[in-house]
This record gives C-alpha cells, structure tokens and sequence, in this order.
C-alpha cells in the first residue's frame, strides 16, 4: 500500500507532508491561530501504535471535523515509505502547500521582523526560524526560492516554528522599502561591520537580516541598510557562523535590548 493508493491526487509538487506529533500539532495551531492557511488532506497513523493512543487519535478525530481532513490507519511500510528519518512516532499528516504573501497583513507599530536570506539547506533554514521565534520576532521575511519548499524538514527542524509565525516570500528589497515606510530600520549582519551588536542599538521597530554562510547578501540590500553590525568572537577566525548560530545571538541581543 502507498499514498498514491491512498489518495490518487498525492502529488509531492503540490503537497507537503509532516511528520511527528510536535509538526503535526504547530499545523494545526497555525491554522487555528489564522497564521497558517493550509489545507489538510490526510492524516496517517501507524496501524502498530493504536494501543495506548487513544487520547490522541481522539484529538485528531475531532480536529478532522473542523479542519475537513480524513483520519486513517496504515501499515508502518505505508509511513516509512514517505517519512524522511525514524522518529516521526507513527504519524504523517498531508497538506496542500502554504500559500505565503508578499507583504505582511498586519504590521506592529513597534514590531521586529527577520529577513532570512540566502540560506540553502531546510534544516539551517528550521534552525533559524526555531531561534527567531524564541526570541520573539513578529515574522519573517524569505526570498521567493527559499528552501520552504521542503516545508516539512523547515517544520520539522524549527520544532513546529515555521508553521506558528507570519512568513513572506517575495523580492526582500520590496518588503524592506514597505517596512522603512512604516519607520523600521535594516539591520544588516556582517563580519566586516565597524561595531559588534552588543554596543549597538537594536531598538525596535527594526528588520534584523542575516544570510547564509556562503552566499551573504547582495550589494542593494547591503545599500539599504540602516546600521550593520557584527558578532565579536572569543578568538581571532576568519570562519562564518551557521546562519542559524548568527540568527539565535543576535536575534536574543534584540530581545535583551527591548525588554
């Protein structure tokens, strides 16, 4: 048995699949929340692990009536199948793929926003979000490719986060002129900055960009920024930081700054 047999329609470029209660639950709070306009088609749950999950097949049964999803059994064969790892715990669920804006429906007067930009591989991506999250960003802003695409791993690797918190794909020059409109500064990461973020100001309303190790950003968006500062390390390297490290200190030092 397969998900094509399961459902005729399954198409990878058209669907996206989760994996995990901690996912499967952020899906379904996204959509609840309004954050996250996803459709869900199916959830799968292991056939071997109905003993002693009563109390959550419950939960799901009754969310499918409001969400409008099947909710069915399946041999583990049928999972593994389509699972990325091992630790899924039994359960996929099968969703069209998100529909993201170009520009945020409700901007906060005194709001901070993240642009994620040039990151390549789903797993920093999820990193990232994970960090921003925590640290209490208002959204996040992504270029139109962005490994979103594999939305499942940037769900799964931000613990549920990507899928709790407003997200943009569209060309960041166009979100960054929206939002200096409105009276937030670029902030702009870079190892070569004048001042490390700790002795900066990182008052809100601010966009803080951080890009990927490899590829950084281009010369316009580096044209607008408003003040660029750098992370000071604990030994002289000329090394990069996984954008997902860069994100987590200094989104926390903008945390720490606007308490």
């Amino acid at each position: 048995m397969s998900l094509k047999n399961l459902n005729p329609q399954y198409d990878p470029e058209t669907t996206d699949v989760f994996e995990g209660l901690i996912s499967v639950r952020a899906v379904l709070n996204g959509i609840e929340a309004g954050i996250c306009n996803r459709k869900i088609r199916r959830v799968l749950f292991s056939e071997n692990r109905i003993r002693g999950n009563g109390k959550l097949l419950g939960f799901l049964k009754a969310r499918s009536f409001v969400c409008g999803y099947s909710l069915d059994t399946v041999p583990d064969s049928v999972i593994n199948e389509y699972a990325n790892g091992s630790s899924h715990g039994g359960i996929l669920m099968l969703t069209d793929k998100r529909k993201y804006p170009v520009f945020f429906e409700n901007v906060s007067e005194n709001g901070f926003y993240v642009l994620l930009d040039g990151i390549e591989d789903p797993y920093n991506l999820g990193y990232s979000i994970r960090s921003v999250y925590a640290a209490g960003a208002d959204g996040i802003i992504l270029p139109r490719h962005s490994p979103m695409v594999s939305a499942g791993i940037v769900c799964r690797s931000s613990a549920g986060a990507s899928e709790l918190m407003p997200i943009v794909t569209s060309e960041p020059l166009a979100v960054i002129a929206g939002l200096h409109e409105k009276g937030y500064r670029l902030v702009l990461s870079d190892m070569d900055a004048p001042a490390p973020a700790h002795l900066s100001d990182l008052k809100k309303p601010l966009i803080l960009a951080v890009g990927g190790e490899k590829r950084g950003f281009g010369k316009r968006i580096k044209e607008l920024a408003d003040l660029t500062v750098r992370i000071d390390y604990g030994r002289k390297a000329s090394i990069a930081l996984s954008a997902a490290s860069a994100s987590a200190i200094l989104a926390f030092e903008v945390t720490k700054q606007n308490l």
